[in-house]
């Protein structure tokens, strides 16, 4: 049967790329609020607004047509996910941070 119909079927142009979109504002301490739960991005990004992608296992944040930052998504509400590379540029300002920094607070 799939046979006869094979020929009558549209060709896929693209794949699918399942996600929630929803556009964001980086805060001051770089983290993006989606889905209940706050990602961080690169902090030359702190003020801007950015395209946030939801899907079933990882968020994406885009800027400009590039994805700046993934995370793995989490299951709870009310959680923060750090990327400790994030915040890199901005130790050059605060050192104090790395010692105190929430971004830091698990690295050896």
């Amino acid at each position: 049967m799939l046979e006869l119909e094979r020929e009558h079927l549209l060709q896929v142009r693209a794949p699918f790329d399942g996600y929630v979109h929803k556009l964001a504002r980086v805060s001051s301490t770089c983290l993006v609020s989606v889905g209940g739960n706050r990602y961080s991005v690169p902090c030359e990004l702190a003020g801007q607004t950015v395209s946030t992608r939801l899907y079933p296992a990882r968020v994406a944040i885009v800027f400009d047509q590039a994805v700046v930052a993934e995370h793995e998504r989490l299951a709870d509400r009310g959680k923060t996910a750090y990327d400790w590379q994030h915040y890199v540029p901005l130790l050059q300002r605060k050192p104090g941070a790395l010692r105190n920094g929430a971004p830091f607070a698990d690295l050896p």
